[in-house]
């Protein structure tokens, strides 16, 4: 009965000294997509891997198409160095910076005789880009394995000043959203 009693005393010391040792597995990488912009022909998505503590890298990329018409169009792929201040890396909240490249296309339209406007052929450029943004991202469930994130900021374009078109309708500054959601993991 002694023995019985020392192996169990034993084997309850051990899971609750392994319980304290060792720490709980928390998600080091999460992918993520804006789950709304495919059904208006976009697409949002980023891969976010944690570097630290309070740093992790992330690979996003995006396309967008906004209007009936499409006549604009806006394709960037990025690379992004994100900072959460509660070193607590991918939950809550983060600022980052990023570089990228990024494609604008569009369509002009002009008055050519009376009322038909004539259109011009889809001018596109492309350049780098700089990027900022902060966001609040969760870690939900049990296993803590649901990433959502919502966030905002501001992408620069450093076009070339003279166009060789002589086409300068590109938008230089662009506002920028996030609401993701993706899958957590180790």
């Amino acid at each position: 009965m002694r023995r019985a009693t020392r192996a169990v005393t034993c084997a309850v010391a051990a899971l609750l000294l392994g319980a304290v040792v060792l720490p709980a597995q928390t998600p080091t990488r999460i992918i993520s997509i804006n789950p709304f912009l495919p059904l208006a022909g976009s697409f949002q998505g980023e891969f976010e891997s944690r570097l630290r503590e309070n740093l992790s890298v992330a690979v996003a990329a995006s396309y967008l198409a906004p209007g009936d018409n499409d006549d604009d169009r806006f394709a960037n792929a990025d690379i992004k160095l994100r900072l959460y201040p509660s070193e607590r890396a991918l939950q809550g909240f983060g600022f980052a910076a990023g570089v990228g490249v990024g494609r604008q296309s569009t369509v002009s339209f002009v008055d050519c005789v009376g009322f038909s406007p004539c259109t011009y052929p889809r001018r596109s450029a492309t350049s780098p880009t700089f990027s900022v943004e902060m966001q609040y991202q969760w870690l939900l469930g049990k296993q803590r394995n649901t990433a959502v994130a919502v966030g905002g900021g501001a992408r620069r374009y450093f076009l070339l000043e003279d166009s060789p078109t002589g086409f300068d309708q590109f938008n230089e500054y662009m506002p920028t959203l996030r609401l993701t959601i993706g899958y957590a993991f180790r």
